[in-house]
């Protein structure tokens, strides 16, 4: 929030107070996602593509489906008084 973190949530209700961090007027958010580690895992058996992940038990095929993942849904602002 406006170039400051305003904290890491992975577990639902997903909140972050952000209340600290916001200013009168114009405020910049920025939102940073990342994948589940699983579609790393199937990423990395394409041929085509550097390997990025290691792991001691390969489970994953290129060929196996991708579980949704990143920013699923909409993103609410609140306001509270």
């Amino acid at each position: 929030m406006n170039g400051q973190i305003a904290g890491t949530t992975w577990f639902p209700p997903y909140r972050v107070d952000i209340s600290k961090l916001t200013k009168a007027g114009a405020n910049q958010i920025e939102v940073k996602v990342a994948n589940l580690w699983v579609n790393r895992l199937i990423g990395d058996q394409h041929l085509t593509h550097k390997k990025i992940s290691f792991t001691a038990a390969p489970t994953y095929q290129p060929h196996a489906p991708l579980r949704p993942s990143g920013l699923i849904g909409p993103v609410t602002i609140f306001s509270e008084p």
